[in-house]
């Protein structure tokens, strides 16, 4: 199935099995390839919490509003961002293997890390949590596209409490969490949607 085809039939869905179950392996091989999706300077901030536990992912449904796909899904990814990849041991780090790998030369290993490392050296906490929901965006929309691909459904979520999540999982302020993916198998489909005429949303040169 291409991208496009993926993309044009690919829905939200709310209504899942609660019975079929999706291999810890399964899981593990969509994450690695979602993990090849671009980031800001390669620092590779994007996290992935697996909640498959039905006892867990039901205690969660008042933290989501009761959204009954968050127990009845085979799991519940929590999407985060990093703020420890912003620092310059874990820059200095993946440089380092990039040039072990022969990817680059010592004097571009060098470049690279310093130029990450100054780039995020000034930012505010704000601008810095900009970027990880970039980087772990990116990475949610390959990881819902994967598993499109592999006959499975989701539906990413942001329709949650955000303090009320962090303290069941305990997950502490290092994280930032930026959305909830439920991935299973789907047995109502996702109603269809309306998008914009492409000429609505295109400009060229200057916005008119």
């Amino acid at each position: 199935m291409s991208v496009k085809s993926i993309l044009e039939h690919r829905n939200s869905v709310r209504h899942y099995d609660p019975s079929y179950k999706i291999s810890p392996d399964m899981l593990v091989s969509l994450i690695e390839s979602a993990g090849k999706s671009p980031n800001g300077n390669n620092i590779q901030s994007v996290r992935y919490l697996i909640i498959d536990d039905p006892q867990i992912q039901k205690s969660l449904l008042p933290i989501a509003f009761n959204q009954q796909q968050v127990a009845d899904a085979s799991a519940l990814i929590v999407m985060l961002g990093d703020y420890k990849a912003f620092q310059a041991e874990n820059i200095v780090q993946i440089h380092e293997e990039g040039f072990q790998s022969g990817y680059f030369d010592e004097s571009l290993r060098d470049f690279l890390a310093q130029a990450a490392i100054d780039y995020y050296a000034d930012k505010s906490d704000e601008e810095l949590g900009m970027e990880l929901t970039r980087d772990v965006s990116l990475a949610a929309m390959s990881l819902v596209l994967l598993a499109k691909e592999a006959g499975l459904d989701t539906v990413m979520m942001s329709g949650y409490d955000s303090k009320q999540l962090k303290a069941a999982l305990n997950i502490s302020e290092r994280y930032l969490d930026v959305m909830l993916i439920a991935i299973g198998k789907g047995i109502k489909a996702g109603h269809r949607t309306v998008r914009h005429e492409v000429h609505k949303v295109i400009y060229r040169n200057k916005l008119t």
